[in-house]
């Protein structure tokens, strides 16, 4: 028969199972998008490829955040273990916008660069 009220073994468990897959599909799907833009003639895809490499660091974070979050102990834990993260993704979000902003900056000066 099947349990109608798991313990929270039980839950964790199966939270953690669950994520492992999504984790793993994840992870095809950006080797998927880096084959697609590797062979790409677009011109932008140097900067595709930056800007997939930031969603793919910010994935893997959430991914991160989730697994903490499935073994915190209590609310007061998991109140923690989100405010964490949302600090982490702040300086991250900075730090990226950052970085893009000086690969749009790099490449307009290329095209639009003084000409002799």
């Amino acid at each position: 028969m099947v349990e109608i009220n798991p313990s929270a073994e039980n839950v964790r468990t199966m939270l953690a199972e669950a994520l492992g897959r999504i984790r793993k599909a994840n992870a095809e799907y950006f080797d998927l998008l880096e084959k697609g833009l590797s062979s790409s003639p677009l011109p932008i895809a140097g900067q595709a490829k930056e800007f997939c490499a930031h969603m793919q660091r910010n994935v893997t974070a959430t991914f991160d955040l989730g697994d903490r979050l499935i073994q915190a102990k209590d609310m007061q834990d998991a109140l923690k273990i989100q405010s964490d993260f949302f600090q982490d993704q702040m300086r991250t979000l900075t730090d990226q916008a950052k970085n893009m902003g000086e690969s749009a900056m790099k490449a307009a000066t290329g095209m639009f660069g003084q000409k002799s």
